[in-house]
């Protein structure tokens, strides 16, 4: 019985093998190139995943746009989108957009988490974290 198998299994792999060759023969002669297949290339741009947390200190050591994530809590807003933001080592202006806020009540003793961007300003300005994201914790 093991023959028939092995002699059937055959027999498919080298029809498929022959029905390949013709196809590629054919394709070949008619001058179609075997590289222009249906396929679709997909390029996904995937934000670099940011989970270590930082500290208010750490910030000026950072380069401009660098990804960072904080905890600690909101404990003023200066108007025009702008907010101290302060931890256990001290504070940071912090630019929140109204978008980003949502509907989010800022209560300056709800400890929050906060990813954005270091932002080191022109000349003389002072460095700010432009939030992406906010959430209370």
């Amino acid at each position: 019985m093991k023959k028939i198998y092995t002699l059937a299994l055959a027999s498919v792999f080298m029809s498929g093998a022959a029905f390949a060759g013709s196809g590629m023969h054919n394709n070949m002669h008619n001058g179609n190139n075997m590289n222009n297949t249906n396929t679709a290339t997909i390029t996904t741009v995937v934000e670099p995943v940011v989970d270590t947390i930082v500290t208010v200190e750490q910030i000026p050591m950072m380069m401009d746009d660098q990804n960072v994530v904080m905890t600690g809590y909101i404990v003023e807003n200066l108007g025009d989108k702008m907010y101290i933001f302060q931890d256990a080592t001290g504070n940071i202006n912090v630019e929140i957009e109204p978008v980003v806020l949502g509907e989010m009540v800022i209560v300056p003793n709800t400890k929050m988490k906060i990813k954005g961007q270091v932002d080191k300003g022109d000349m003389g300005e002072p460095t700010v974290i432009e939030v992406d994201y906010i959430t209370a914790m």
